[in-house]
C-alpha cells in the first residue's frame, strides 16, 4: 500500500474506522505530514479537529463550526464518546481534557498518573462509552515502561492500569492504530 503524497513528498496517514451501535460510522483520520499534522474523528453528528494548539468542533451536516478551543500545546489527537455527548483531547505529556458536546464546555483536565506521559499516541474510548483508554510511558532505570491506563468515564477516574509491551504500544501510536 502506497503512502499519500503532498508535494511530492511521502507522509503518514493513519485511519480507524467504527461503526455505532446505532448504525452511523464513524473514523479518525491522522496526517502526519511534517508541516501540518492533524487528527479529523468524523462522528455521526461532529467533525472534530486536533491541531496541535486548537479543538475545532463543526457540525458535520453543515460543516459550520460550533465552538473553537485555543491556547493549547501538543493537543494532536483524540476521541469521541460513543453516544456523541464528550470528547476527550489527549495532550502529548502529562493530561488529557474532557469536553461537551452538549453545551460545548469545558469538563475536566486530567493529569496522568505520575511519572507518565503520552507521547505520540492515541487514547480511545471503549465501545460502550463506560472506559477511556490512554497508552503512556515513564522511563525508570534506563529504560521505558509502558502502561494503558484505564480511566472509568462518569468521573473519570483511574480504574486500572495494565502493562504494555513494546509491540503492543505500537498498535496506540498514531501512525500504526489498526482499521
Amino acid at each position: 500500500m502506497s503512502k499519500p503524497t503532498e508535494n511530492g513528498k511521502e507522509y503518514a496517514e493513519s485511519r480507524k474506522e467504527f461503526t455505532c451501535p446505532n448504525g452511523g460510522k464513524w473514523e479518525r483520520v491522522i496526517n502526519a505530514e511534517a508541516s501540518k499534522f492533524s487528527c479529523i474523528v468524523t462522528t455521526t453528528r461532529f467533525i472534530v479537529k486536533f491541531t496541535g494548539g486548537s479543538v475545532i468542533i463543526c457540525y458535520r451536516a453543515t460543516g459550520n463550526e460550533i465552538n473553537r478551543y485555543s491556547g493549547y500545546h501538543y493537543l494532536y489527537t483524540g476521541d469521541v464518546k460513543p453516544d456523541e455527548t464528550e470528547l476527550f483531547a489527549l495532550e502529548n505529556g502529562k493530561h488529557f481534557y474532557i469536553i461537551s458536546l452538549t453545551n460545548n464546555q469545558p469538563i475536566k483536565r486530567i493529569t496522568l498518573p505520575t511519572g507518565y506521559e503520552a507521547i505520540d499516541v492515541c487514547g480511545e474510548y471503549t465501545d460502550d462509552g463506560t472506559l477511556l483508554r490512554v497508552p503512556v510511558e515513564k522511563y525508570t532505570d534506563g529504560k521505558y515502561i509502558y502502561m494503558l491506563c484505564e480511566y472509568e468515564t462518569n468521573s473519570y477516574s483511574l480504574v486500572n492500569t495494565l502493562p504494555l509491551w513494546q509491540s503492543e504500544r505500537l498498535m496506540w501510536h498514531w501512525d500504526h492504530f489498526s482499521v
